[in-house]
């Protein structure tokens, strides 16, 4: 899909492609000066009233961010002249919940557990959990 195309067509959407290419090419240039074990750690979010924001994802990357990026000012301004500061904000990263376990007997299985249990008579809390388990769907 070309985005570009109807970009052209729209000035809203052309101006959110333009700023896009923007962050992105703000995030590269910074990635590229700063050591590799902290680029998945980072990314440029906006520039607010000349601050560059930069999000980090823990506050052991905020920290070298903050002791580092006041130095690469003056080359950031070569890319958005309207950068004079920078401001680290620690924004961890999403975690997807936990997927709920799915499992399910095949009527094979559960067949084999109501047998059991009927044979575990002599072990009646046994073969009531074997019970319960061939019942379960």
């Amino acid at each position: 899909m070309n985005l570009t195309r109807f970009g052209s067509k729209n000035q809203g959407l052309n101006s959110l492609l333009h700023q896009s290419a923007q962050w992105r090419r703000l995030d590269a240039h910074i990635k590229r000066h700063l050591p590799a074990n902290l680029h998945s750690h980072f990314h440029t979010a906006c520039v607010d009233g000349g601050c560059l924001v930069v999000l980090a994802a823990n506050s052991m990357a905020a920290s070298r961010l903050r002791m580092m990026l006041p130095a690469l000012v003056p080359q950031l301004q070569s890319i958005d002249s309207a950068i004079q500061t920078v401001r680290v904000k620690i924004q961890p990263q999403q975690t997807p919940p936990p997927k709920a376990k799915a499992a399910q007997l095949s009527p094979t299985a559960k067949a084999a557990c109501a047998d059991a249990a009927a044979q575990l008579a002599h072990h009646p809390q046994l073969a009531a959990a074997l019970n319960a388990l061939s019942r379960k769907s």
